[in-house]
Order: C-alpha cells, then sequence, then structure tokens
C-alpha cells in the first residue's frame, strides 16, 4: 500500500472524523472508502462520457468503469442515455465479457 499526503478542508476533516466515529473504523479506512467511491464514480463518469461521444460501445464502457455491461446498461437507462448500437454489438459484448 502506498502513501499519499493530502492537505483537507476543515470542513472535510471533521466530515471524515464524524464518519469514524459513527462507523467505527478508523480515519485511515473512512479515506480509503471515500477514495475508492470516489474513483468509482468518476471511472463510471469518464466511461459515459466516451460511450455519449460514440467512442466506445457499452462493453468497452464497462470495462472502462470496471463494472459489468449489465451494470452499464443499466446505468445507461437511469440516465436516459441511448443505445447506439446494434443489438449484434451488444450480443458481442456480453460474450466478450462472459469470458
Amino acid at each position: 500500500m502506498s502513501v499519499i499526503s493530502v492537505n483537507l478542508s476543515k470542513d472535510i476533516e471533521k466530515k471524515i472524523d464524524m464518519l469514524a466515529s459513527e462507523l467505527h473504523l478508523d480515519k485511515t479506512a473512512v479515506v480509503n472508502d471515500l477514495i475508492d467511491i470516489g474513483a468509482r464514480q468518476k471511472l463510471i463518469d469518464y466511461a459515459l462520457d466516451k460511450y455519449s461521444r460514440k467512442k466506445v460501445s457499452p462493453g468497452k464502457a464497462a470495462e472502462i468503469a470496471g463494472i459489468s455491461i449489465r451494470e452499464m446498461l443499466d446505468i445507461l437507462d437511469e440516465k436516459e442515455i441511448p443505445l447506439h448500437i446494434s443489438k449484434k454489438s451488444i450480443l458481442s459484448d456480453f460474450e466478450a465479457s462472459a469470458k
């Protein structure tokens, strides 16, 4: 595990302290969880942007985001982002993700 130094605002530090106390975790665990959640969301946002600009397929977007194709399709549906690929391409992506 690597060490990264971060300067936190008093507000963020207060929130981390509160979470650590309420969840009975140490601050490192809380910060790691928050970074993981943020990184996951950033990857999803990045993948959605690439998909929306027709640079990648749903399968490739799912791969970029580190999620399953089913999860990606659910997110696309939830965000009302239209599919712009053929059923054949979707099936191909499903087959590739099953391997």
